[in-house]
C-alpha cells in the first residue's frame, strides 16, 4: 500500500515477514523497537532483554506488521496484536525518529486495511498516559475516544470526558525510567472510522 502524505513525503507501508524476510533488516527493527521503551514498556534491563520481548511479540500467532518506508529508509513499523478477527486488535505504530507529523494518512489508511482484513468492530490502542502529544495525535488526528466517553456523551452526562478518561485508565501498566505509570485505553468503532473517511478525515 502506498499513500502520500500532505506533506508530500512518500511513505509506503508493507507488511513484515519476519521469518521470510531480510535478517539484517530485521535486526534494525528489532533494535529500534528495542529502543523505544513507549512501544514496549516492560521493567527489562538489557537491550537483549527488550529485543527478546519485541520478537516475542512481533512474531506472535496474532500479531500482524507492516514495515514503513520513506524513499529506500526503514522509518518505523505498525503493528496490530492480540487480533480477534470480527471484534477487536490492539493497535500499535512506532515511528524510529519520533516524528507524527505527516504521518496521519498513512495510519488512517493502515487503520483502514485492518478493519477490512480482519472485519473488526472496533481498533483499541494503549497510550502511555504521561505522553499527552501522543495522546492527543491520537484522539484528535486519529479518532480514537475513550471507552465510554460516546455512550456518557449522548446520555448527556457533565464531565462525561473526563469521567471517560479516567475510566479508561489502566493503572501501573507501563514501566517506564524505573517507574510504573498508567496507560490511557482508546478505542475507535469501525462506524466511526467509515464515518470520518466519509468526510474526508
Amino acid at each position: 500500500m502506498t499513500v502520500a502524505s500532505a506533506t508530500t513525503e512518500l511513505l509506503l507501508a508493507v507488511p513484515w515477514e519476519p521469518f521470510t524476510g531480510n535478517p539484517a533488516r530485521n535486526e534494525v527493527i528489532l533494535n529500534a523497537c528495542a529502543e523505544m521503551p513507549n512501544l514496549f514498556p516492560l521493567p527489562l534491563q538489557t537491550v537483549e532483554e527488550r529485543k527478546v520481548a519485541v520478537a516475542h511479540v512481533l512474531t506472535a500467532p496474532d500479531s500482524y506488521a507492516w514495515e514503513v518506508w520513506r524513499r529506500d529508509e526503514l522509518v518505523g513499523i505498525l503493528l496490530v496484536s492480540k487480533v480477534i478477527p470480527g471484534l477487536d486488535a490492539l493497535a500499535h505504530f512506532a515511528f524510529f525518529d519520533r516524528a507524527l507529523f505527516g504521518r496521519t494518512k498513512l495510519l488512517q489508511r493502515v487503520i483502514g486495511t485492518v478493519f477490512h482484513q480482519f472485519g473488526l468492530e472496533r481498533l483499541s490502542v494503549e497510550v502511555p498516559a504521561h505522553l499527552t502529544a501522543l495522546l492527543d495525535f491520537t484522539r484528535r488526528k486519529l479518532g480514537f475516544k475513550y471507552e465510554g466517553e460516546a455512550a456518557a456523551e449522548a446520555a448527556g452526562l457533565s464531565r462525561a470526558r473526563w469521567v471517560a478518561a479516567w475510566g479508561s485508565r489502566r493503572e501501573h501498566s507501563f514501566y517506564a525510567d524505573g517507574t510504573w505509570r498508567d496507560t490511557i485505553r482508546l478505542r475507535l468503532l469501525r462506524s466511526e472510522y467509515e464515518a470520518m473517511v466519509a468526510r474526508g478525515g
